[in-house]
């Protein structure tokens, strides 16, 4: 038994745009969607929204950058499931599916601020680490303790 293609989606699908969108439309298709389908705005059940949400912001964080949306566009292109125009069931149709698992991921270095916040928080750790054996050692504690109700 064969089903039609239409199950299957694509990134433009969900935004509502076609292939050859701009930056500027598929801003504004992202603006309109995500008002449509915000889960603290939209009557659908909540768990529905947040689904369709998260796959609309995936679709605008894929095609918003050029690299990414390259590559896409890429495979949808080269996609056997594109080209055919039946699809045997025992194949997924979720073409999103089939994205996400051939999607590379694209790790950007730590920017200058995010790089200080780390060196911060590791300095902050530690000093709060070793006033604590410092405050504890002054005043004549032991490093370890243990409970009153533990010792009898």
């Amino acid at each position: 038994m064969l089903i039609a293609l239409k199950a299957v989606r694509s990134y433009y699908d969900i935004l509502g745009v076609s292939s050859s969108a701009d930056a500027a439309t598929l801003r504004k298709a992202f603006h309109v969607k995500t008002m449509e389908l915000h889960p603290d705005t939209t009557s659908l059940p909540q768990e529905e929204a947040a689904e369709k949400f998260q796959l609309v912001c995936e679709a605008y964080e894929l095609l918003g950058d050029a690299t990414k949306r390259g590559a896409y566009d890429k495979d949808l292109a080269n996609s056997s499931l594109i080209d055919q125009k039946l699809v045997d069931p025992s194949h997924s149709l979720n073409y999103l599916d089939y994205v996400s698992k051939s999607r590379i991921k694209v790790l950007r270095p730590l920017s200058g601020g995010e790089l200080l916040s780390l060196i911060l928080l590791g300095l902050v750790l530690f000093l709060s680490l070793f006033l604590a054996v410092a405050v504890a050692y002054l005043k004549g504690g032991e490093l370890q303790s243990y409970p009153s109700w533990l010792i009898y």
